[in-house]
């Protein structure tokens, strides 16, 4: 492998996988690399919310996500300590559905989508350096194949290898949230058509964390749970301890009781929110998980790393027509990116910052679910539909979940 490219994606995710989809039908030269080789597994909720059922329409798959197989969700049943809110899918541009499906699949053929639209993709490459010239300026790439080192020339290079460590240097930030899952058959709960999510004592009132069932299509489903750096710290426990509690928990346990695993749990790491990364800079982007785009609520990311990709790649573009790879110009990607997303990451990522525990909020759960237009609002916020701050618009819900929360801090 070597030659020269318009553009080198690191990373064939969903993120890398659309940007060089997107690149290489806009007519730029790509070459797709990935470390590890395809088909290959990718621990991950596999939820795909409206948002991110969109951006897979839009690389051809709308009648791939409708196979009989894939789970098929129009609504959310979430479970608190002292409520129980039910709520079909926000209405949205993006329809009336998202879908679960494992991302072995998906990632498979999100690639075989960018491959088709002409990207040269590598399997088993691994990007170590970015080459610039004394002038600062992005040259290529050095990478290894099996030992052997390799190396690529190219004025703009997409970086999509999720937490990997390829061209961090100040970029990336770090993670703070963690999270596990198990596949398991036959799972006993109600409601398969939603998706069930579960914010328990055991992981809110030391920090934020929530549980989970997604009913996929074909008997399956994808039980997890996921905390935040801060409650292990706060709590001294680990992820496993969290996850092992959930599965406990009376209402998990009885779901469980007939259920199959289907292997060992898995973990995975998240930085969710897009503060605290830089995604842009002379010749170089960065897209999905490694550009931060995890929404800091529900830590949905296969949605904004699509996007995030289909984005990049039009301003990758863009800097070709201009022939202009400065970081002025790549900021453009940037400031799409926040006047589409700034407003729904930064209200979640201050509500989980600011509320020590989200035990805090069970007031708050509790009046909205006596109020639909609240409730939707909240579900709304947690899809990454609308900021937490629309809540406003319920005042008297506000008012009632404020006197309750300061009824329980008077009460011995």
């Amino acid at each position: 492998m070597s030659g020269r490219y318009d553009l080198v994606v690191v990373g064939a995710g969903p993120g890398g996988s659309s940007a060089a989809y997107h690149s290489a039908k806009a007519g730029l030269n790509t070459l797709l690399i990935d470390r590890q080789e395809f088909p290959r597994d990718k621990t991950c909720g596999d939820g795909l919310m409206p948002h991110a059922a969109s951006e897979v329409a839009l690389m051809g798959l709308a009648d791939w996500l409708d196979e009989p197989h894939h789970g098929k969700f129009t609504g959310f049943s979430i479970y608190t300590t002292t409520a129980f809110l039910r709520q079909g899918v926000p209405p949205s541009l993006h329809g009336p559905r998202g879908y679960v499906v494992r991302r072995k699949e998906t990632d498979a053929r999100l690639l075989e989508r960018a491959i088709s639209a002409g990207a040269d993709f590598r399997a088993g490459v691994r990007a170590t350096e970015l080459e610039r010239s004394p002038a600062g300026n992005v040259t290529g790439i050095e990478a290894v194949k099996a030992g052997e080192p390799l190396r690529v020339e190219t004025p703009l290079v997409i970086v999509a290898d999720g937490v990997g460590g390829f061209a961090g240097n100040g970029m990336k930030a770090h993670q703070n949230a963690v999270a596990r899952r198990q596949y398991f058959r036959d799972v006993d709960g109600p409601d398969k058509q939603d998706l069930h999510v579960f914010i328990t004592k055991d992981m809110n009132s030391h920090g934020a964390g929530y549980g989970w069932v997604f009913y996929m299509g074909d008997g399956w489903a994808n039980v997890g749970a996921g905390v935040s750096t801060a409650a292990l710290a706060r709590t001294g426990r680990n992820l496993k301890d969290f996850f092992d509690r959930f599965l406990e928990e009376p209402m998990m346990a009885a779901w469980l009781e007939n259920a199959t695993p289907e292997g060992p749990p898995t973990s995975w790491s998240l930085k969710m929110g897009m503060w605290g990364a830089k995604r842009y800079g002379q010749g170089m982007m960065l897209v999905g998980d490694a550009g931060s785009m995890i929404h800091p609520i529900s830590g949905e990311g296969v949605g904004y790393a699509l996007e995030s990709g289909r984005l990049a790649a039009s301003w990758a573009y863009e800097a070709h027509v201009r022939q202009d790879f400065s970081a002025p110009t790549l900021s453009g990607y940037e400031r799409q990116l926040m006047s589409r997303r700034a407003r729904e990451h930064l209200s979640g990522h201050a509500l989980v910052n600011l509320v020590p525990n989200l035990e805090m909020l069970e007031p708050l759960f509790k009046a909205c679910e006596k109020d639909p237009e609240a409730r939707r609002t909240l579900v709304e916020s947690f899809t990454g539909d609308a900021p937490v701050y629309s809540l406003v618009k319920h005042p008297r819900t506000l008012a009632r979940a404020l006197g309750d929360g300061l009824k329980m801090r008077l009460s011995p």
